[in-house]
């Protein structure tokens, strides 16, 4: 896993696609083609595919995370951060990060109870963004 604000040793095309997740900063989420336009934009004969091992060599590297969002037809990426939830809105497709994560207790309680091993929680939320009730 590289340290957090530790650029890692990528080629080039991999770079690249971290320098865009990675420049948007937290909070921002995108979805594999969101990754590829901006790159595209940036170097016109990059491959989708190339923008796909980019994406999974940083998951594995523990520099993003992918997250999987009921209702939507592909995962979306973020940086690596602090445990946190998802909101989803039905509506318009934004997704927001929400300053909440299952504590070690519960997911302790919970792996009890089922008799798993738990190595990940995720808590997604959906409803209707402020912006989109407003209309």
């Amino acid at each position: 896993m590289i340290a957090p604000g530790e650029p890692p040793r990528l080629p080039k095309n991999y770079k690249l696609v971290y320098d865009i997740i990675c420049g948007a900063g937290h909070g921002a989420h995108f979805t594999m083609s969101d990754v590829f336009a901006q790159a595209k934009r940036r170097r016109p004969n990059i491959g989708f595919t190339t923008v796909y091992r980019g994406i999974q060599r940083l998951r594995l590297l523990g520099c993003i995370d992918e997250i999987d969002l009921p209702g939507t037809d592909s995962s979306v990426y973020e940086l690596k951060s602090e445990p946190h939830a998802h909101f989803r809105c039905e509506r318009c497709g934004k997704v927001e990060d929400v300053p909440f994560a299952l504590s070690a207790r519960t997911i302790g309680t919970l792996a009890a109870r089922t008799g798993a091993t738990i190595d990940a929680a995720a808590v997604t939320l959906s409803g209707t963004c402020r912006s989109c009730q407003a209309c």
